[in-house]
């Protein structure tokens, strides 16, 4: 590893790194060919390990539980024993691909388990999640929000490229049956954003590195993509 690195250094330039390659005898050859795939493979395992918007797991120490105390939709009887809290950016494709899982634990604990969402859009990597935030909140301003919330994750592909997503947002208003003219009204209400803003206040508070994030019971829990390991921490912590 010491020898690619060095390798990678002295010869960041392509065709030098060939000419040097070239040059070389002919038994060295495929055992440079197998150090660099190997570099390679480890920077790229990196890499993608640090993506923003990919829920990970540290193999720290567990973090002191975060004090979540205002803001947040709820979804589900107040009465509930489990509260899901989830911190998400509807522009994440990891949210999206999550959302379908949380819908499912929602239904198939209709009378034990409650979801809390709240927004944090990572702006700097998903310029219209901001937007979306708040055409979610303008939804809500017309008692809608839930609705809003499922086909921003839905649709999503329709709108996350978009220069001005407001269209689409309109659009999708009108099909789950408000007025999307006024919902892009409404999104431009200071007292929207100030909500969001509250939210990722919060967030930050709770030290959130990506998205989703989930708490139950104020502590972190790491929970993969799939209804089975859902469900497996769910029933752990209903036990408790």
């Amino acid at each position: 590893m010491f020898f690619a690195s060095f390798f990678f250094k002295k010869f960041s330039d392509g065709e030098e790194c060939l000419r040097y390659y070239e040059g070389m005898p002919k038994a060295l050859k495929p055992v440079i060919v197998i150090i660099l795939a190997v570099a390679v493979a480890a920077g790229a395992a990196v890499f993608l390990s640090r993506q923003p918007d990919q829920p990970g797991q540290s193999s720290a120490a567990a973090p002191l539980p975060a004090d979540i105390k205002s803001g947040g939709h709820f979804r589900g009887p107040e009465n509930a024993e489990l509260t899901l809290v989830e911190f998400g950016d509807y522009q994440c494709p990891s949210c999206a691909a999550y959302h379908p899982f949380v819908k499912e634990i929602l239904s198939r604990y209709p009378n034990r388990v409650r979801l809390e969402f709240h927004h944090f859009p990572l702006i700097t990597i998903h310029p219209n999640s901001m937007a979306a935030s708040k055409a979610a909140e303008a939804a809500g301003e017309q008692g809608h929000y839930w609705e809003m919330h499922d086909a921003l994750f839905e649709f999503q592909k329709q709108w996350a490229d978009r220069p001005d997503p407001k269209p689409v947002f309109a659009a999708i208003a009108n099909r789950i049956g408000i007025n999307g003219t006024i919902l892009v009204q409404t999104m431009e209400s200071p007292a929207l954003q100030q909500r969001i803003l509250k939210d990722v206040e919060q967030g930050d508070q709770a030290k959130i590195q990506a998205v989703p994030t989930f708490f139950i019971k104020g502590q972190q829990v790491y929970i993969k993509p799939s209804i089975e390991d859902f469900v497996q921490v769910v029933e752990a912590n209903l036990r408790k």
